[in-house]
């Protein structure tokens, strides 16, 4: 199969269980909320960086997870 047929038929891929940045997410207030999908939004604040933080807050979220769930390949989205 060519580069140009498998690139013309990709699908995202489709990761099992629950989004732990989704849940992370969901389960913040509302102030929390907003400054974390900013943070999401911000390329100059790393997976790691971000995934660590969230684990101080309690949260289970690994920079796989994250990266995941930026790029749009996460199960919740």
């Amino acid at each position: 199969m060519s580069l140009a047929k498998r690139l013309a038929e990709y699908e995202k891929p489709k990761i099992g269980g629950t989004c732990t940045t989704c849940t992370a997410i969901n389960e913040t207030n509302d102030e929390d909320r907003a400054a974390l999908v900013a943070a999401m939004d911000d390329p100059r604040i790393s997976n790691a960086g971000l995934a660590r933080i969230l684990r101080e807050e309690g949260f289970h979220v690994g920079e796989s997870a994250l990266r995941r769930h930026r790029k749009g390949e996460c199960k919740g989205l």
